[in-house]
């Protein structure tokens, strides 16, 4: 009796985990199509900034500057992105000969680091933040920038990264309970080339479905 109900409760983490997973994995997508769109419109006003002067000698000025913020701001959101996505660079020369238990060994290691990493740059950068804050620090620049704007958007990335990671953590923690160590490398391990091959392969033929769901359409109108 006691036995099933330990596997129900676990069950239930684990799905309460996944779907947590879930939720934190939309998010991040969202953030970065955002942090995108807001990247095309710092290289598009750089552009027309450069233009400007070049033709009219004329400039509205701080172009630059929105872009270094806009560039921080959409890189600190993205960290939680490449961490759920699995989107790190690995070299898999050695990697691929080593036994399983080396990898998962690796892999755990090498999660833990990055979260360690990125938590320390967070902590550091929430100190900028907080001292730009209380000092009412603007930018020497002449958009006289209240500095604790931008930088308190950086450091959101930071903390939703941070949220991310101990959700993630949890759940690798569970897995490495369970000794289920190929959702251990489905969760935090990095693409091997197989997955990338067989992720574009199903894009692909979404995207000639839609083309062919557009061709009919447009045959029948």
């Amino acid at each position: 009796m006691r036995s099933g109900q330990s596997t129900s409760s676990i069950q239930a983490v684990t799905g309460m985990l996944d779907k947590l997973l879930g939720i934190a994995n939309r998010i991040s997508l969202i953030l970065v199509w955002l942090g995108g769109a807001a990247l095309i419109f710092a290289a598009a006003l750089t552009t027309l900034d450069v233009l400007l002067r070049k033709f009219v000698n004329f400039s509205f000025g701080g172009a630059d500057e929105i872009s270094g913020y806009i560039f921080a701001i959409a890189t600190s959101f993205a960290f939680s992105y490449a961490m759920l996505q699995r989107t790190h660079v690995r070299i898999d020369a050695l990697y691929i000969k080593l036994p399983r238990p080396v990898k998962i060994f690796l892999d755990v290691t090498g999660f833990l680091i990055l979260g360690a990493f990125v938590i320390l740059v967070g902590a550091r950068a929430y100190f900028v933040w907080y001292g730009s804050y209380v000092n009412d620090s603007v930018s020497i620049t002449p958009l006289v920038t209240p500095l604790a704007i931008p930088q308190g958007f950086w450091v959101l990335g930071f903390g939703f990264f941070v949220l991310c990671f101990i959700i993630l953590l949890l759940r690798v923690v569970e897995a490495l309970v369970q000794r289920d160590w190929t959702t251990i490398s489905q969760l935090i391990s990095a693409r091997s080339l197989e997955e990338e091959i067989t992720e574009d392969a199903e894009h692909a033929a979404h995207e000639i479905e839609r083309e062919h769901a557009l061709h009919q359409e447009t045959a029948n109108n």
